[in-house]
């Protein structure tokens, strides 16, 4: 069972509701049901119903979109303090994307009403919203620049920084297999090992089958 302090420490990792006056984020907190979620569980499945935005508090969950040929491509890896479904407030009422939790995850959520009727009650809340939103396509639009102008190593170690800063560890188990780290990075599964091992001759780290030490986080920044 949540509370009320509780529902407080997730809305302040959001930038969308962290700048709001504490009078609008306690009212904002009573919406919010705080849900945990195992590794390796669905939160959502392309083709259902829109009906929460979701607030990752810890933990790292996967984004994919399925192709015609049923092949699965990793859309966004999101990380504490990120949200999901905000896209869907008003319009697309189902989802076109899935949702796996890589990592035991805590995540809070608003009943999609809820928020609608929230942004008519808080104007500043559909304000941040929409600055947020024009961070997140341009984040979008850095990511296909960094995937055409930044090599695999980069690319790779920048994975490898945010997935250690989710995790709050240096060595942590790879939530996502190689082959997937590949596809998400835009290239392929022998490039990635090709690279891992790279990293591993630089003693930028150790990595033994999907266990992977960060020994000069520095070092990788710099690549990045």
């Amino acid at each position: 069972m949540h509370t009320h302090r509780n529902t407080l420490e997730c809305l302040e990792l959001v930038p969308l509701f962290a700048s709001l006056p504490l009078e609008q984020r306690q009212a904002i907190a009573d919406l919010i049901v705080q849900q945990p979620y195992s590794k390796g569980s669905t939160i959502y499945l392309a083709g259902d119903e829109v009906s929460r935005f979701l607030i990752v508090e810890h933990g790292q969950i996967k984004i994919t979109q399925s192709s015609a040929a049923g092949n699965e491509q990793i859309v966004r890896v999101l990380n504490a303090g990120e949200f999901d479904g905000e896209a869907n407030l008003f319009g697309q009422t189902e989802r076109d994307t899935s949702a796996t939790v890589l990592t035991d995850a805590l995540v809070c959520q608003i009943n999609r009403a809820d928020f609608q009727r929230l942004l008519h009650q808080i104007p500043e809340v559909a304000v941040s919203l929409l600055n947020q939103m024009s961070q997140k396509i341009a984040q979008l639009e850095k990511q296909v620049t960094l995937t055409n102008t930044v090599d695999v190593k980069g690319r790779l170690a920048q994975y490898l920084v945010e997935t250690s800063a989710a995790l709050h560890q240096e060595s942590f188990s790879l939530p996502l297999l190689k082959k997937d780290i590949a596809t998400y990075l835009g290239t392929t599964a022998e490039t990635v090992s090709r690279t891992f091992k790279e990293l591993v001759h630089e003693q930028l780290i150790t990595n033994k089958g999907r266990q992977v030490t960060i020994l000069d986080a520095d070092g990788l920044a710099l690549l990045i």
